[in-house]
């Protein structure tokens, strides 16, 4: 029997997310002080999801893998700065770093976040590879 790489990554990604979900929910990682969600699950996440792209030959899947290894990344990110987003907020559809341009211009950001929401399900889909790349291309900035 040869060996798969897309599967054993599939398998090792559910297993890092089963380990994750147990630790949140267990209370372990809140409770009892444990660190191995950013310091260990998250990190693996990121790393499976990213030879996921490698090996996927399907665009949805390479392009689920690359949005699940950015949320990896952000989130441990967000637990190690504190910058913690309590459940249940709503989504904000912009992108994670602004041009100067769109720093600058408040209403582009409106526009981008308008256009960002409206074309992720068909990022989801697999229809584009990338709402914000769409919405960018789109709409020029001031």
């Amino acid at each position: 029997m040869s060996f798969d790489g897309l599967e054993y990554t599939r398998n090792a990604l559910l297993e890092e997310l089963s380990l994750i979900e147990r630790h949140a929910r267990d209370g372990s990682a809140v409770t009892a002080g444990c660190a191995c969600i950013e310091e260990k699950h998250l990190l693996l996440l990121a790393g499976l999801a990213s030879e996921g792209v490698t090996l996927a030959s399907d665009q949805a899947e390479k392009n689920y893998y690359m949005r699940l290894a950015e949320t990896a990344r952000d989130l441990r990110k967000q637990i190690l700065d504190g910058d913690f987003k309590a459940p249940g907020n709503p989504r904000v559809f912009l992108p994670h770093g602004l041009t100067e341009c769109e720093k600058a211009h408040p209403k582009v950001q409106h526009k981008l976040a308008f256009c960002i929401k409206k074309l992720e399900p068909k990022e989801r889909a697999g229809a584009i590879g990338s709402a914000v790349a769409v919405c960018r291309a789109s709409m020029p900035c001031p």
